[in-house]
């Protein structure tokens, strides 16, 4: 059997990926094609789990007859080059003939490859024209590698749709729809993982959260996220952003005052004096600025509820109320006047719940001699009027 070879990061497997599988194996006549993740490329040190990326390409590869995803390099720990995923295929399957598919692009840097001459030996190449690629400078680079190391180069009359896993991890850190570019189950499956929301796992981010934060203060942080995540159906929220959210709500709390300052000063023109003075107040702006430059969150959803956690405004969206009301709700919260009342509406009406939690707020400032900030008074007064 002649068998294709559709390898990479496939970080997610998108539908250009398919296509070109599709097409090599018709034009071809391959009797089919494996999409292969690759397992820690040497060239991109940070990619999604090798264990999420394999089960996009096998719901990717389970939609069309002839597709299949192989975990040969997955499976493999260490770096993964292409000399080694070969050399073990020949081995399990010495009866079947493999072409790899490439780019364009990777002609120029083709006999970089480890072993490179180890390589043509055991398989032949397709190449897929990449948008920008010079046609006959790609036809003479694959003619020179055939000829120079006696593998088959053929050139595929046609090109690689202008899809790129980059661009589709971006899209969906932003919260933009990605249902166009992927399959639809791999879109499902994205979205319940919560993968590409920001540029690290959760694990990662807990990881850089123990380093910063006290253990009292990373304990009410996962309070708040698990909050979060439980009531965010309830609000019409996604709960993996609402985790995300809740995740990151406080990773500026342990900054020095004048560290904090200095992140916000030229980035956020509608500062107040009063949030510029307080420590409890100007950890949500500048959190947002960290999770944005430190983190890679994208999505302006998740971005607004850590900047409104702490003083709220008067256009709060039901992620803004729902991290609010689970900052101050959350399991580990020590026991005062009002905060059973505010659990118990959170289970009920997050809006209602987020007025009450104000209300409660300004109450214990006025008690205290304390100025209510104005965006707490706003968020007052904007729901108040709406009841």
């Amino acid at each position: 059997m002649r068998i294709g070879i559709l390898g990479g990061t496939l970080d997610p497997v998108h539908n250009g990926h398919v296509e070109i599988a599709l097409a090599a194996m018709e034009q071809l006549g391959l009797d089919g094609v494996m999409l292969m993740p690759a397992g820690d490329p040497p060239h991109k040190p940070r990619v999604t789990a090798r264990q999420d990326r394999m089960q996009m390409a096998r719901l990717a590869a389970e939609m069309h007859p002839g597709l299949s995803a192989s975990d040969v390099e997955i499976s493999r720990e260490g770096v993964t080059y292409t000399v080694d995923t070969l050399s073990a295929l020949s081995v399990e399957r010495p009866q079947d003939a493999w072409t790899y598919i490439i780019g364009a692009d990777t002609l120029n840097v083709l006999e970089s490859w480890r072993e490179f001459p180890r390589v043509a030996r055991l398989c032949d190449f397709a190449v897929i024209n990449r948008p920008g690629c010079d046609v006959e400078l790609a036809k003479l680079r694959a003619k020179a590698v055939s000829e120079c190391y006696g593998t088959r180069v053929a050139l595929l009359p046609l090109s690689g749709p202008a899809l790129s896993s980059t661009t589709i991890r971006r899209q969906v850190a932003a919260g933009e729809d990605i249902s166009g570019s992927v399959p639809a189950p791999v879109a499902e499956y994205i979205r319940e993982r919560g993968l590409y929301l920001c540029d690290y796992s959760e694990a990662q981010i807990l990881e850089k959260l123990r380093a910063t934060l006290t253990p009292r203060r990373l304990a009410h942080t996962m309070g708040v996220a698990e909050t979060a995540e439980r009531l965010a159906p309830m609000c019409g929220v996604d709960p993996r952003r609402a985790r995300l959210a809740g995740l990151l709500h406080d990773c500026a709390k342990s900054m020095p005052l004048d560290q904090m300052r200095a992140l916000v000063a030229e980035r956020l023109p509608d500062l107040d004096q009063a949030e510029l003075e307080t420590r409890q107040i100007l950890h949500a702006p500048a959190g947002m600025i960290l999770a944005q430059d430190e983190y890679g969150v994208r999505d302006p959803a998740i971005l607004s509820a850590i900047r409104k956690h702490t003083v709220g405004a008067g256009d709060m969206s039901p992620m803004d109320a729902l991290i609010y009301v689970a900052d101050f709700v959350e399991p580990g919260r020590e026991p005062f006047p009002g905060l059973e009342k505010a659990r118990r509406l959170a289970e009920k009406d997050i809006y209602r719940a987020m007025l009450c939690c104000a209300e409660l707020t300004a109450r214990h400032l006025r008690a205290h001699g304390q100025d209510i900030h104005p965006r707490t008074l706003n968020l007052i007064s904007a729901f108040t009027s709406d009841e």
